[in-house]
């Protein structure tokens, strides 16, 4: 039920003869459509990324061939073990000297070793990973496991921010929309032309999404922020099917008005 919905959201948005219908629909509407075009977009863009991230290891292990030397040495005494979280914790560092059986937690830092656990449980001992220069391929694949397991909080963080990313720059369309039909025939109130500008956005989303992931070069970078990259023709395209969308909009009250 809630992908029919959703598809014929998808459908209208694309057909200006039922613009109409979704500028009626309550606010909090538009900016979930818009929020589950994020999704898609986002699922398809980390999908195009995936050649890049298989080849994630084979990078990382280049870069730390440009050591030459690097070593690291210290010594680490403590009183108790660190747990992080407290509760059901996720790593574990006990460098007591005690003999430690690693349990449910998928990291445990000893003394000697480092145990990770993937699919299985591994162990690293610590001095390989103290002589990086001569264990790069060691290394290596303790960076890619880090990496791997953080990388729920990276996808959070990141589609977070995109969402800010696209939440703001509709405001900031939107009000230019309202501004520029103020100005003519075509006056709508801002509130509809804030829903105009989300379901605009389907297209727009989608090609940004394809191309940051293949080739962005042809958008034409403004400037950046947490990351993120702002582009000068997605942002004009933008703004111009959002007044496409309001345009209809005049057209059909007119219409409406004549029958």
């Amino acid at each position: 039920m809630l992908f029919e919905k959703f598809s014929r959201e998808i459908f209208h948005a694309f057909n200006p003869k039922k613009f109409h219908e979704l500028a009626e629909k309550p606010f909090w509407d538009s900016v979930k459509f818009m929020t589950k075009i994020l999704v898609i977009a986002y699922i398809i863009m980390a999908i195009l990324m995936i050649p890049k991230l298989v080849n994630l290891k084979d990078n990382i292990h280049s870069e730390l061939s440009k050591f030459d030397t690097f070593s690291l040495k210290g010594e680490v005494t403590q009183s108790s073990q660190i747990k992080i979280p407290e509760k059901e914790p996720l790593i574990i560092i006990d460098a007591s000297g005690d003999e430690i059986i690693p349990g449910k937690e998928k990291i445990t830092v000893t003394r000697n070793s480092l145990f990770y656990k993937f699919f299985t449980r591994k162990e690293v001992p610590l001095n390989q990973i103290k002589e990086m220069s001569q264990n790069k391929s060691v290394v290596s694949k303790l960076f890619l496991y880090i990496m791997a397991f953080i990388f729920p909080s990276i996808v959070f963080f990141s589609f977070a921010g995109i969402w800010i990313k696209y939440f703001l720059f509709a405001i900031f369309i939107g009000t230019l929309v309202f501004l520029m039909a103020d100005l003519t025939r075509f006056s709508q109130s801002w509130k509809t032309c804030f829903k105009s500008v989300f379901y605009a956005s389907p297209i727009i989303i989608l090609v940004e999404a394809v191309s940051s992931a293949l080739y962005p070069g042809w958008m034409i970078a403004l400037f950046s922020f947490w990351g993120l990259h702002l582009y000068l023709i997605p942002l004009v395209a933008w703004l111009v099917l959002s007044l496409i969308f309001v345009s209809c909009l005049h057209f059909y009250k007119l219409k409406k008005q004549k029958h």
